[in-house]
């Protein structure tokens, strides 16, 4: 996933923060009040989260699904989600990634903003391919 412990940058942190106030966004629970990230639910169906990422720009995530223990049937689940994965990196930005704890997959993708349209561009495209994903994940 996309981590990265450095600041954000202060002027995307404001731009996510106006973006999040013209959308009712909360302030994602790890970050808190003011901080530069913010969960969004899109459509009441998708419940995404944006940070703004130290040198500017965006990074959207949204996870898939837990992954079963370690086994045959976490191994088959992993290689569908890994074609798809291949199949979908020409058309789309975001990519599918397994959480650093190895528990989750997880759609993530990161866009340069600078504008609150911008924001809301990277949102639209981010949320036409977690609706693919999401598709996908409750076939495996």
């Amino acid at each position: 996933m996309i981590k990265n412990t450095a600041p954000a940058d202060p002027g995307i942190a404001r731009l996510l923060q106006g973006y999040a106030a013209q959308y009712g966004a909360a302030p994602d629970a790890k970050g808190g009040a003011g901080s530069a990230q913010i969960a969004l639910t899109v459509d009441d169906k998708y419940q995404i989260r944006l940070r703004a990422l130290p040198a500017g720009g965006i990074a959207l995530h949204a996870r898939l699904m837990p992954l079963p223990e370690p086994g045959p049937q976490r191994d088959e689940m992993l290689l569908g989600a890994a074609r798809l994965a291949c199949g979908t990196m020409r058309e789309h930005a975001a990519a599918c990634v397994v959480d650093e704890r190895e528990r989750a997959l997880w759609l993530q993708q990161a866009a340069r903003t600078n504008s609150q349209q911008d924001i809301d561009d990277a949102v639209g495209s981010f949320v036409n391919c977690l609706a693919l994903w999401t598709e996908f994940v409750k076939k495996l």
